[in-house]
């Protein structure tokens, strides 16, 4: 009987790129971030066909969002980002980050592990505090995310990328940003 082993927090690891989409930096959302809860949001369908008593629901659709909730840390880049974005009430593509989720328990052989990379758009709820500020809201998908592998660097520099993305092949090497320019295929997508 195989051992049933179950992931801890520490082991779903979100990086938010504070460098360019041509030369990113992963940097790890972790001392300042409280809360990084995914809702796939499943879009369903029900259909009934003449010669069934009973519906049928069918997953159509995804429409994910992170519910987030973080110290005010504005010395943490990754903070910072979000903050901005809410403070100077951008809008559109400029309140869009890119991210990755790196699922650290899904380690292969050669060391890599699994990752989505995806487009979110920031949605700030709240900035409050009595004493020590927060900041609380939805980070919302844009699109279809990318599937690849992530290799952590050994020992990154201050400011340096915390690992490398590199897409799967199935997705034809295609880059999140890539993905929203054009019309995608089975083929480009995550899921």
């Amino acid at each position: 009987m195989a051992d049933n082993k179950i992931a801890m927090r520490p082991d779903v690891v979100p990086y938010l790129n504070t460098g360019t989409s041509e030369s990113p930096i992963w940097t790890q959302c972790g001392d300042g971030w409280k809360k990084f809860s995914e809702n796939p949001n499943a879009q369903t369908e029900d259909t009934k066909y003449i010669n069934s008593a009973s519906e049928k629901t069918d997953t159509v659709s995804y429409k994910p969002q992170y519910s987030f909730e973080c110290d005010l840390m504005y010395t943490d880049p990754t903070v910072k980002k979000v903050y901005d974005i809410a403070k100077d009430r951008k809008i559109g593509s400029d309140a869009v980050l890119d991210f990755l989720i790196v699922d650290e328990f899904d380690k292969n052989e050669d060391g890599t592990m699994t990752a989505r990379r995806e487009q979110l758009a920031v949605a700030v709820s709240s900035i409050d505090g009595d004493k020590k500020m927060t900041m609380s809201g939805n980070l919302n998908g844009q699109g279809d995310g990318v599937k690849g592998k992530f290799v952590k660097a050994t020992n990154p520099a201050e400011g340096a990328s915390a690992g490398t993305f590199t897409p799967d092949e199935k997705n034809g090497g295609a880059e999140p940003a890539t993905l929203s320019s054009k019309n995608t295929s089975e083929k480009d997508t995550l899921y």
